[in-house]
């Protein structure tokens, strides 16, 4: 008789039988069944029908539920194997789809036994606990378990994200200076499985190093003692590596292995950008086993020699068998997060060499045992490199002492660029630096010179010109024009020979500056980028960059006003001579704005030559030109005009320097705003309010003088001032303008008049007042009198009172609204005037008339008109049209409506002005109606031309004014 199970049903922590089948007979019974035999999907014994044990009564499918399970359980029993129910039994052999490390050894496949514990080589059949039984084995509770009692023990490999998103959050909570992220997780699980008697947890390892016993006196308090500080769970790392350092890189995720194979290496490696090593570039790399890098070949040699006529980079070349165990990896990655980190590294490395990686190549050695054995190894080779540069960082982890022979360091192929990292025993290599940081060793393997810092950082993203002889670049069109002596370019070209031309591109490399063209050439001579180095160039309009060239041209041209709009920077980094012998490194930026250009010409390290050269710059017609006075090419890196060792500037957009003529005395600064003037050196803006008014009253005779810089920084142009007769202007003395009136000829509108005890003269300074109804324009006025001195000012910025408007109005049968009037600085309408602020004169002010109390998806403010007036009486004679019938003013071209009849609120803007030969406040007014907005657009377009005044909506409510007064 054979008896198949149709429907099994776990039912208060039994597999029973919803319905089964007896086989061979001619019968088929349904019903609830205990004390069966699982084993391999059959049942082996007639079972008990659960309805005639007085222990169960009849149930429904709604109560048969699983058990409770903790919190901390992973998800089980859903797509879970379940293992056969037997006396001590096990399941079959378990494949795993990713290889465990197991202290050093890998396992490809496992056992579940039944009695609680994971073997990785065979099946295991013992129920008495024992660990030290040469054998690798985990025991989460080791004991004489029986599962035909009831129960289940079931098993998965879980590769689903929310699984290892799970334990790879748990393992970093228990373990947070470890880097991991989990790429499997196998899950067993006992659910319920019944006592035989007996037991024990722990884990073990078949040489008996690596073992541990939970100590727990009593099977209960499994469930309630934690090495981590969480009931019920404990947890260990089991892969024998050390614990790695924190500066290692994350691995392990996505990476590729290297086969486990004796004194193997990787197939060879294409890498995604090239890498430059000691002047040659390498487009492909091996991972070799014995621990180091290869560029042209896979080597298997494990007898370390650095002088092996091939470049090579050995963080530790030993021999090493990935087969006894560990693992060995890389992968390029162009991670933002991990390119941020080894750019940060690097920077702090070598703070004076500018670089930002693009990509970094990571191989790590992972607990991989030495050959002879004895231990184990752990180190990591980063290589983070972009177009010009690369770097080595390397990595060490704990390693085992050895008698293998073993080197660690880096090697070229001539060996002229060589470096041993000097420590006694591998041990030490985890404590020694060569950057003070222990178990991290640095090094600079482009070849490169060590750029000075005041070197544009360059490479990123920058565009390399092609690798010929006597080559250029393609024509560059240029963002921002460059005037050199009085033309203006819009193009550029950069020879590889060491120099800039505009009009086309140049091979010469016989360097002759007088050759009938503008040419700019940092260091003319026959370069070739072919035997390695790189010349690249980029148009730079970033603030960062603007600000440090800005800085450097102020601090070289103290006299000359200029702020930078754009940097063209240009840079030979690390080329060879044609005849060979040595590089050179250098830069060019061309500095400019609308009107000023400037060169800043960088040098690095600059090899001797044999080879003509010459560096400077040069005219088409050579009135202007200038050869840098040096008698050897390295002389250019520690010489200057300047006083920069290695940098050269030059003015060289033509025009005369202004400020020469200005004389600016010793507490002034020649600037530029709008035009050349002196302004204010810090520290000498005394009185600012009066522009630092003094005052002088002799006899009949009176003398007022204004600080010069004071007035420029106010843009206030000391020529348009006059006393109250126009034609008695300032005179210049130094640097204060002066004001001049007596009785003898000179009275220059000065009115006498008196009081009970003195005699007044009184005059003032002011600008030319300008004609028509209101001024954009700055004007001042400044009254001082003799014998009793006072001075007033009234110059813009003037003080200004910003007040909101707010009418009230009863709409019948329909409530209360409110209609406000608020000024505001910004065209964003987010910074409101409040209190007494400054409105200048001209400035830009912006107006919102909101209206609240009203359902805003159905009504719409509509300004009907609004203009100002210079007393707070809408109906003023003097008045200034700024909105009429809906529409800006035509004869204000400064006024906009912003937005107009959309929702309950409605904006404009205009630039403040006063009225002539009136207060110095305005007032505004606005005529608002509202309407509904369900038939369209309730007020009319502006365009010009379209200023027919349609007729109002129907649908309006109300029409109000408000006044503000400014």
């Amino acid at each position: 008789m054979q008896i198949t199970p149709v429907t099994p049903v776990w039912l208060n922590g039994r597999w029973s039988m919803l319905e089964f089948r007896v086989e061979g007979e001619q019968t088929q019974e349904t019903g609830w069944w205990d004390e069966v035999d699982w084993s391999h999907g059959l049942l082996r014994s007639k079972p008990q029908r659960l309805s005639a044990d007085p222990r169960w009564s009849p149930t429904t499918e709604s109560e048969i539920t699983e058990a409770q399970v903790p919190a901390n359980f992973l998800p089980y029993g859903h797509g879970d194997t379940v293992n056969p129910i037997s006396d001590d039994g096990s399941s079959g052999a378990i494949s795993l789809q990713q290889p465990f490390k197991y202290f050093g050894r890998t396992h490809s496949r496992l056992f579940v036994n039944n009695n609680g514990f994971i073997t990785f080589t065979e099946q295991m059949f013992s129920y008495v606990p024992f660990l030290n039984s040469r054998r690798d084995i985990i025991a989460p509770m080791w004991t004489d378990l029986d599962n035909r009692r009831g129960g289940t023990i079931s098993y998965r490999e879980d590769t689903s994200s929310a699984v290892l998103v799970q334990v790879t959050a748990a393992v970093k909570q228990y373990f947070p200076n470890i880097p991991f992220t989990a790429t499997s997780a196998f899950v067993a699980t006992w659910d319920s499985v019944p006592y035989y008697s007996g037991g024990g947890a722990g884990y073990y390892t078949m040489d008996s190093v690596n073992s541990f016993t939970i100590p727990a006196a009593g099977v209960p308090e499994l469930s309630s003692s934690s090495n981590i500080n969480e009931n019920g769970r404990w947890s260990f790392r089991v892969d024998g590596s050390p614990n790695l350092p924190t500066m290692f890189l994350p691995f392990g995720d996505r990476e590729v292995l290297n086969p486990p194979s004796e004194d193997g290496s990787s197939d060879v490696i294409y890498l995604q950008q090239t890498f430059k090593y000691f002047g040659r570039s390498y487009n492909q790399i091996f991972v070799n086993n014995n621990g180091y890098l290869t560029f042209t070949e896979p080597l298997s040699a494990y007898d370390p020699s650095l002088v092996s006529a091939r470049d090579i980079i050995a963080p530790l070349w030993t021999r090493l068998d990935n087969r006894q165990g560990g693992t060995i990896s890389y992968r390029e990655d162009t991670r933002s997060a991990v390119l941020a980190q080894v750019t940060a590294a690097v920077k702090q490395y070598f703070p004076n060499i500018p670089f930002a990686a693009t990509t970094a190549f990571v191989a790590t050695w992972d607990s991989v045992p030495y050959h002879n054995g004895g231990g184990v190894v752990s180190f990591q080779v980063v290589l983070a490199y972009n177009v010009h540069r690369s770097f080595i960082l390397i990595y060490y982890g704990d390693n085992a002492e050895t008698g293998q022979p073993w080197l660690a360091g880096y090697s070229t192929m001539d060996s002229v660029s060589s470096f041993t990292v000097p420590a006694a025993g591998v041990p030490e290599l985890s404590s020694g630096s060569n950057i003070n940081v222990n178990g991290c060793w640095s090094f600079s393997v482009d070849g490169s010179s060590n750029l000075p810092v005041n070197f544009l950082p360059f490479g990123n993203e920058e565009t390399v010109t092609p690798r010929l002889e006597d080559g250029s670049s393609e024509a560059i069109t240029l963002q921002r024009p460059l005037k050199f002596f009085r033309r203006t370019h819009h193009q550029i070209f950069v020879n590889n020979n060491g120099y800039l031309t505009f009009t086309e591109p140049l091979s010469a490399y016989v360097p002759i500056l007088n050759s009938g063209r503008d040419i700019i050439a940092p260091l003319w001579t026959r370069l070739d980028n072919r035997q390695g180095g790189t010349i690249s160039y980029r148009e730079d309009t970033s603030s960062a960059v603007l600000a440090q060239v800005t800085a450097a041209v102020q601090q070289y041209f103290p006299n000359i006003p200029f702020a930078a709009t754009s940097a063209f920077v240009a840079t030979w980094d690390s080329v060879p001579y044609y005849s060979g012998g040595g590089v050179a490194t250098f830069q060019v930026v061309l500095v400019s704005s609308v009107h000023r250009s400037f060169i800043l010409i960088n040098y690095g390290d600059i090899a001797e030559t044999e080879q003509i050269w010459q560096a400077g710059y040069s005219t088409v017609n050579s009135v202007n030109s200038f050869t840098i006075p040096v008698t050897s090419a390295p002389e250019l890196s520690s010489s200057s005009n300047i006083n920069v060792n290695g940098r050269w500037s030059f003015h060289v957009d033509g025009s005369p320097n202004f400020c020469d003529t200005l004389g600016c005395t010793g507490n002034e600064v020649c600037r530029f705003r709008d035009a050349y003037g002196c302004g204010c050196l810090e520290g000498q803006r005394p009185n600012p309010k009066t522009f630092d008014a003094i005052e002088f009253c002799a006899s009949s005779t009176g003398t007022m003088s204004l600080s010069r810089c004071q007035l420029f920084e106010s843009d206030v142009p000391f020529e348009t001032l006059h006393l109250n007769d126009p034609s008695c202007s300032g005179t210049l003395e130094n640097d204060r303008v002066l004001f001049h009136f007596d009785n003898e000829g000179h009275v220059c509108g000065t009115t006498l008049t008196s009081n009970s005890t003195h005699f007044i003269y009184q005059n003032s300074i002011q600008s030319n007042l300008p004609a028509g109804v209101i001024t954009r324009e700055r004007w001042m006025n400044i009254a001082f009198s003799c014998a009793y001195p006072l001075i007033q000012t009234l110059s813009m910025p003037m003080g200004i009172k910003a007040e909101q408007g707010v009418v009230s109005i009863d709409l019948p049968g329909q409530g209360t609204y409110h209609i406000r009037m608020i000024p505001y600085n910004d065209a964003q309408f987010t910074s409101p005037y409040e209190g007494n602020v400054e409105v200048q004169v001209n400035q830009q002010i912006y107006v919102a008339v909101e209206v609240e109390g009203v359902d805003r998806s159905q009504i719409a403010a509509v300004l009907d008109n609004c203009w100002a007036t210079p007393v707070n009486d809408s109906d003023f004679q003097i008045r200034w049209n700024l909105i009429v019938r809906e529409c800006p003013n035509p004869e204000d071209g400064t006024v906009e409506v912003l937005q107009n009849g959309i929702d309950t609120t409605s904006r404009f803007s205009f630039r403040m002005f006063t009225f002539t030969r009136a207060s110095d406040r305005i007032f505004l007014h606005c005529q608002v109606h509202l309407c509904l907005v369900q038939n369209g657009r309730c007020a009319q377009s502006c365009h010009p031309g379209n200023r027919r005044r349609r007729r109002r909506s129907l649908d309006s409510y109300h029409s109000a004014a408000i006044t503000m007064g400014f």
